[in-house]
């Protein structure tokens, strides 16, 4: 526990002194990550990973905002505290990964298979989740906001805590395994 609070402090100070807002992807950043995996606080802001292999990656407290990882394999990564704001990682593997906390507020998800996934309190406000493979997820304290969950699978998702007033259902299978289309 004290391990993972002195990573969340490190995460703010992090952020707070703005780092997280670079323009661009640190090359060395990029080169260390598709050598070994591993990238903990990383920048790589606008970084073209599509289709790249990260499955069991390290990009943990990473900051990959705007980066590109469509039909990228993150199977089974760490990607905990990350920040992928308005990524695309539409069509991406990321079955089994860890995203706790993780922030992807306007992320494309779409088409992504999220199955198994653990991402208690991560933010997925107005998130494009259409026809993405949630099952089996522990979604804990989620933020949503308006995401997009049209034609997504939910079933056997844990979504205790999730405020679910405003997503966009629409053949959407739920926890239960029953379909709604509130949205249609």
């Amino acid at each position: 526990m004290k391990r993972l609070l002195a990573m969340l402090a490190l995460a703010l100070t992090f952020w707070g002194f703005g780092f997280a807002t670079a323009d661009a992807a640190i090359p060395d950043d990029v080169q260390k990550l598709l050598d070994t995996k591993k990238c903990q606080v990383c920048i790589l802001n606008e970084a073209d990973l599509s289709n790249t292999d990260l499955n069991g990656a390290n990009l943990k407290i990473a900051v990959l905002t705007q980066a590109n990882l469509a039909g990228a394999d993150l199977s089974n990564a760490n990607l905990m505290l990350t920040d992928m704001e308005g990524a695309d990682l539409s069509g991406a593997t990321l079955a089994g990964a860890q995203m706790n906390g993780a922030n992807l507020p306007n992320a494309n998800l779409s088409g992504a298979d999220l199955s198994n996934v653990e991402m208690t309190q991560a933010n997925l406000t107005d998130a494009d989740l259409s026809n993405a493979d949630l099952s089996g997820a522990v979604m804990l304290s989620v933020t949503l906001g308006t995401a997009n969950l049209k034609g997504a699978n939910l079933k056997g998702a844990n979504l205790r805590g999730v405020n679910r007033s405003m997503v966009r259902f629409c053949n959407t299978t739920m926890p239960d395994g029953s379909i709604e289309n509130r949205d249609c």
